[in-house]
């Protein structure tokens, strides 16, 4: 068949949200700073007018004869620290209205919307995925089979360019016999408002191993957008994404160099998201899963080829992926 296993994973798996946080709120302990100043202040003007009044008194007894002069006594203390702290205390002022921070909420994860090509957007630094994925039998195998794979992403595709690898061993029953290696370069190269627009250059099974036939090397081009249609909706904000390509290899059909790709998917549900497209060689049809939202767990159901037209014949597939950050952010 023309779409091996690891592909159909790795063009389902992995997608990425974004959350937001709560600017801090003023505190009580304003009320005590203020309560504080104004004590100081007042026993700052207290002390600067008994000085100024013991400076005109030394000038009058200075200008009276020695002999007419009268005894002063003069008393001079310190005040109880203890007393200074109560009265500050008693200034304070129990706010009417006490307001807490509520913690910042935990990220979601939406749905994957690709499922008969590979999209622009890929992983970047510390992005990390794993996966697992199995096929029913077809033309070319008459038995159930599966794959398992892994990458992770190198570079910043908002910055300057992203780099994803990926590695997929692929058959279950004869496992580590054969394996391919993909990899994928990406940039976002439009983000404004509600609208993001990728661009990428990959290569699939750009190296292999084994004897078991692994699927044909295919170089590729595709570009994807990604929009809501319903921005202000708080419950489901309704991405869709739009995603068209060309490249060889499984890309193409018969003798044909090149082969043209394309899908569009759009999420239904905050968890489900479902969509169809062409491989370039047959119709397929499928639909993603969250199970938890904030679980960055993607179940995938497509059915491939569903036009009979490849080799392998119309057969259905099952994917699950896991994508992780490994760094803090």
């Amino acid at each position: 068949m023309s779409l091996t296993l690891p592909t159909l994973f790795l063009t389902t798996a992995i997608s990425v949200n974004s959350a937001s946080a709560a600017d801090d709120i003023i505190t009580e302990n304003q009320n005590s700073e203020l309560s504080t100043d104004k004590t100081a202040k007042a026993n700052s003007v207290t002390d600067t007018k008994q000085v100024v009044a013991a400076a005109e008194l030394e000038k009058t007894v200075a200008s009276v004869p020695e002999q007419n002069q009268p005894q002063l006594i003069a008393q001079t203390g310190e005040g109880n620290p203890d007393d200074v702290d109560k009265i500050r205390q008693d200034l304070l002022i129990e706010p009417l209205i006490k307001i807490k921070v509520a913690p910042a909420p935990k990220p979601t994860y939406p749905p994957g919307l690709s499922f008969a090509g590979p999209s622009a957007f890929g992983a970047n630094m510390s992005d990390a995925f794993v996966g697992l994925s199995g096929t029913t039998a077809g033309k070319t195998r008459n038995v159930i089979d599966g794959s398992t794979s892994l990458g992770f992403g190198l570079g910043d595709s908002q910055k300057l360019v992203g780099l994803e690898f990926a590695y997929s061993n692929n058959s279950i029953r004869k496992f580590g016999v054969n394996g391919s290696f993909d990899l994928k370069a990406h940039r976002i190269v439009y983000a404004k408002g509600t609208n993001q627009v990728g661009v990428a250059a990959g290569w699939n099974t750009f190296a292999n191993y084994g004897t078991d036939p692994t699927g044909p090397s295919s170089a590729y081009g595709v570009v994807t957008s990604y929009s809501l249609l319903k921005p202000n909706d708080s419950v489901n904000k309704m991405p869709i994404s739009f995603s068209a390509g060309v490249g060889g290899g499984s890309f193409r059909q018969g003798n044909a160099s090149t082969g043209v790709f394309g899908g569009v998917g759009v999420q239904v549900h905050p968890q489900v998201g479902v969509g169809l497209g062409w491989s370039g060689v047959g119709l397929n049809l499928g639909a993603s899963l969250v199970p938890v939202p904030t679980i960055p767990l993607t179940i995938t159901l497509q059915g491939v080829d569903l036009t009979d037209n490849s080799t392998g014949g119309t057969i259905f597939a099952f994917s699950i992926g896991y994508g992780f950050n490994f760094l803090p952010k």
